[in-house]
């Protein structure tokens, strides 16, 4: 059970601050999302808490950011743009965010490597980067305690990279 305060994921919406919690037989969760540009609140029933997961620990987002450069690239690949960007959307999802720096990783070097090739990415891979970039920036913002801002300029200063664009 999450308290007033704690933070969570939420499938659909990212990082969430608890606001409410009711009780009883029909219980639920006053969600905020964090990254929502506009404020909205989440009502979440607690029947469906498994959906929810923890955000990381302050550890685990400070090893995640230093194992960054050893974090292998996602091989999953299909033809078909529809199907490939609704498995990513899934991984991102219902996956860690250990999940989607490695997808974000992933869909930067495909940009990238058609950018190099005097191509234009395809819509379907700029739109999976900035989901799972933003979505693994707010969780690891939150984990460290910081903002996002500074969340990006330690990939900028150690790694080199824009880790996020939006």
């Amino acid at each position: 059970m999450y308290a007033v305060g704690d933070y969570v994921v939420h499938p659909g919406q990212g990082v969430c601050q608890v606001s409410a919690v009711a009780q009883g037989s029909d219980g639920w969760y006053t969600l905020v999302p964090i990254s929502s540009k506009h404020p909205i609140q989440i009502t979440f029933p607690r029947t469906q808490e498994g959906r929810l997961r923890t955000v990381m620990s302050f550890d685990e987002a400070e090893e995640l950011i230093d194992k960054y450069p050893l974090i292998s690239l996602d091989t999953f690949h299909v033809h078909n743009s529809s199907l490939e960007e609704s498995h990513f959307k899934r991984v991102i999802r219902e996956g860690s965010c250990e999940d989607a720096v490695s997808i974000a990783k992933t869909f930067r070097s495909r940009i990238y490597n058609a950018r190099a090739q005097n191509k234009r990415p395809p819509v379907s891979h700029e739109r999976i980067f900035k989901m799972a970039s933003t979505r693994s920036l707010y969780e690891l913002a939150v984990a460290l305690h910081t903002s996002t801002d500074k969340v990006k300029s330690e990939f900028s200063s150690r790694f080199g990279i824009v880790y996020c664009e939006a």
